[in-house]
């Protein structure tokens, strides 16, 4: 915090990512407007005020990832046809949502941090969220873990975790297939906030076939590489993390990998293009495996 704050030594890469947070409020620096449009044509409730989110089970945060990312965007889809699968009554916040400001933090850049997460906490209050659900395992640690000194007063879950509850209530049924699957746990799920069961009670159900586990998986699970605001900059020494990740992932020789979090999804697509073979391991996440196995599909 010191090197960014004070002395604003930081690699160069993250000037841009900076700018963009403080224009458009993601890292992507696409127009904040447009945050809402990966819902197009899914009829998902929009709200525009505290009356509007008052019947709903839960505000479903989307993130800067699934709201802009097109491969990201895919997941989101996804668990909206499971979340409606369910019966579940959700809304999202469209271009009104705000970024949790996670990877600045991880950064070193707390005061814009601060001055993100204010204004998540305003726009929160402002909605009466109280409860949350989201895809992505950084805000899910950010909302869960980091705004209680904020004032937070909303309960988050990951998508894994209410897929797993509604799939032992029954409120969802799958018809399993024959993959041969193995999970990557998402640091932010796993070690930081230690679900490893939720995802993997999941799969067990995509899939008649035993689950296949990493060499290094749950509590010594190998990170994917862009955990702690790495996404955004440039690995230069020694093997990059996610082309380690995926050589891993070839040792156990599954048919896909299965991840629960959208940075990691980037990645390991990523790691196994660089290692040439993406046509043969696919990297879905748990949502996608999921609605692709909906019985009433």
């Amino acid at each position: 915090q010191h090197r960014v704050l004070m002395d604003g030594e930081f690699p160069h890469e993250l000037k841009p990512v900076f700018r963009a947070y403080e224009v458009q409020g993601n890292p992507w620096g696409l127009p904040s407007d447009t945050r809402g449009d990966w819902a197009a044509g899914l009829d998902v409730p929009v709200v525009s005020d505290a009356a509007g989110l008052a019947g709903a089970d839960y505000l479903f945060y989307v993130g800067s990832a699934q709201s802009f990312d097109p491969r990201a965007q895919k997941v989101a889809r996804a668990f909206v046809s499971i979340l409606r699968a369910a019966g579940v009554r959700f809304a999202i916040l469209g271009a009104r949502e705000p970024s949790t400001g996670e990877s600045v933090r991880r950064l070193g850049n707390e005061m814009l941090f601060a001055e993100l997460a204010d204004k998540l906490v305003a726009t929160f209050a402002e909605f009466g969220v109280r409860r949350v659900v989201t895809c992505d395992p950084h805000a899910y640690n950010a909302l869960r873990n980091e705004y209680a000194e904020r004032g937070a007063d909303w309960d988050v879950v990951h998508h894994t975790q209410l897929i797993a509850q509604l799939l032992a209530e029954g409120r969802v049924t799958l018809r399993p297939g024959a993959a041969r699957v193995a999970f990557h746990d998402p640091c932010y799920l796993g070690r930081h906030n230690g679900e490893y069961d939720a995802p993997r009670a999941v799969l067990t159900r995509v899939t008649r076939e035993p689950l296949v586990e990493f060499p290094l998986n749950g509590r010594k699970s190998m990170c994917c590489g862009a955990g702690g605001g790495r996404m955004w900059m440039e690995e230069t020494l020694g093997t990059r993390v996610n082309r380690l990740r995926c050589e891993q992932a070839r040792e156990v020789a599954p048919d896909v990998v299965a991840t629960a979090c959208p940075y990691c999804s980037l990645m390991l697509d990523d790691g196994f293009k660089s290692l040439g073979v993406e046509d043969g391991i696919a990297v879905r996440d748990v949502a996608e495996l999921v609605a692709e196995s909906l019985a009433d599909r």
